[in-house]
């Protein structure tokens, strides 16, 4: 039976422990107590900052780049599959289907997540989104690609929100939330990267033929793209469960076991660390295991739509549609954009405004040709790119103390540059405009880490995947709704985008 507590508001060196039958008050200081009792936090706090915490963090940033290539990088593999003789619908229903698999299992993720455990659950999500991502590089046709391509992100989904769970419960309060702000900085690296190793692989000529599909750089590519998801699957079996989920189960032996090993990676000598009790300083949820599952589904995800979380996770909610949605509906157009820099539309006065410029698109429309190369500009915008927000991300977890001061801030920015978009007189500023508007990326990092803070640890896993799944929707949705109504209404598109980002003031 887990052990619940908290200090009386009355006299704090004294704890109310409840465990499950009754309570009982101790007194923190008094020495006729044969152990301390200490709350999960200051366990957490004593066990240190070292080795641990820090492998932690690598391994995230390996596996959340995984999650972001293999839903993101998969848009270049779609574009350079000529040998598939995709048209423009069948490469639209394959650029949706890692979207779709994400929200498809974002659910079942979260419910997993809260009973089985962080890194069970963790583990698990490698192993299917590694091996089928790798599979998929060997498709014979088009469907085939597309079904397991939704397999595979529907594993991967879980990655993001699990991973920054695990990695929360499993470092000092002091650095929780900078850490979960700044391993999300992996995720801006993606662009870089996939267009990095495109422009190596794709330049390549070569064709093997197999007997059943005929290997080539396409094929190559999404294997490489696989690759850091298989390394974060090593990288997982060298750490431990959550002794916060394990705590919150009931089986505090084991918790402070956790606690210990985790205090020696992390520098602490051997039997140095002092906790011997430790009680969780929240409401626990005691599950009972012969619950049918239905209603195991609903006694885990019902109390997240009641007070006191109702409104939190509402709110969170309604930003994470409004970030993501914003995000990767007007990212798509990002690349065409920064182009002009390469092309250029000199000759029509028109396109010198960006308006004019995604006007144009509509007549220069090259969706359905193949890609067989990227240029070496593309590989340079997007290595700037990455630096930028990497500059963005380690200043926003420098200032997590004044995190919600620094979202009004960024979607503020965000918001103007969207206004004054449609204004602007020249090529140059416009594109400044629209970096300025798509600032709106580094959002995502400060929304995920009140995830991880604002919810009970009986519920954190599932708040996580649904927040992943709310922002898979949204992003889908963005997606289509901007790239049909931007090419005929762009003025009016950033004005309501605007306003729709600064009702989130």
């Amino acid at each position: 039976m887990a052990l619940s507590g908290k200090y009386l508001p009355k006299n704090p060196d004294f704890f109310e422990i409840f465990d499950g039958k009754d309570i009982t008050v101790w007194s923190i200081n008094n020495h006729q107590n044969e152990d301390k009792i200490y709350t999960y936090d200051e366990a957490i706090d004593v066990a240190g900052t070292g080795w641990y915490v820090i492998g932690m963090s690598v391994l995230l940033c390996m596996a959340l780049e995984g999650m972001a290539l293999d839903m993101f990088g998969f848009s270049v593999v779609v574009s350079s599959a000529c040998d598939l003789e995709i048209n423009h619908i069948q490469k639209s229903i394959l650029i949706s289907m890692p979207f779709l698999g994400s929200i498809i299992l974002a659910y079942p993720w979260g419910y997993f997540s809260d009973t089985q455990g962080r890194l069970k659950s963790f583990r698990i999500s490698l192993w299917g989104s590694f091996i089928l991502a790798s599979i998929s590089a060997f498709s014979p046709n088009w469907i085939v690609l597309a079904i397991l391509k939704f397999f595979s992100c529907s594993f991967s989904s879980g990655i993001q929100s699990i991973g920054l769970t695990l990695l929360g419960e499993s470092c000092s309060t002091k650095l929780r939330g900078k850490l979960v702000i700044g391993v999300t900085f992996s995720l801006f690296l993606s662009f870089a990267i996939y267009n990095i190793c495109a422009y190596f692989i794709l330049s390549l000529d070569f064709a093997f033929d197999l007997g059943f599909i005929v290997f080539r750089p396409w094929r190559l590519l999404a294997l490489v793209l696989a690759l850091p998801l298989g390394v974060s699957l090593v990288l997982a079996s060298y750490f431990f469960e959550s002794p916060k989920f394990v705590l919150n189960s009931g089986n505090e032996r084991r918790a402070v076991k956790l606690l210990t090993k985790i205090s020696e990676r992390n520098g602490i000598k051997l039997n140095a660390y002092p906790v011997k009790r430790v009680v969780l300083h929240e409401t626990t949820s005691l599950r009972r295991k012969d619950l049918p599952l239905l209603q195991s589904l609903v006694e885990q995800t019902f109390p997240l739509f009641k007070p006191p979380l109702l409104y939190r996770i509402v709110q969170l909610f309604y930003i994470t549609s409004v970030v993501y949605a914003t995000n990767n509906g007007f990212y798509a157009w990002f690349p065409l954009v920064m182009e002009t820099f390469n092309t250029g539309y000199d000759k029509n006065t028109e396109a010198d405004n960006l308006c004019g410029l995604i006007s144009n698109y509509k007549e220069l429309d090259n969706n359905d040709m193949c890609i067989t190369s990227v240029t070496e500009f593309s590989v340079w915008v997007s290595l700037i790119q990455g630096a930028l927000y990497g500059v963005l991300i380690f200043a926003v977890a420098l200032l997590n103390g004044r995190r919600k001061t620094v979202l009004i801030v960024l979607l503020f920015i965000c918001s103007a540059s969207g206004f004054l978009i449609p204004f602007a007189p020249g090529r140059i500023l416009s594109i400044c405009l629209f970096c300025g508007f798509m600032i709106n990326s580094v959002c995502l990092s400060i929304v995920f880490s009140y995830y991880v803070d604002m919810f009970p640890t009986s519920y954190r896993g599932m708040a996580a995947c649904l927040g992943v799944m709310v922002a898979r929707i949204s992003a889908l949705a963005g997606t289509n709704l901007v790239g049909a109504y931007l090419v005929t209404h762009c003025a009016n598109s950033f004005y309501s985008w605007s306003a729709f980002v600064l009702s989130k003031l």
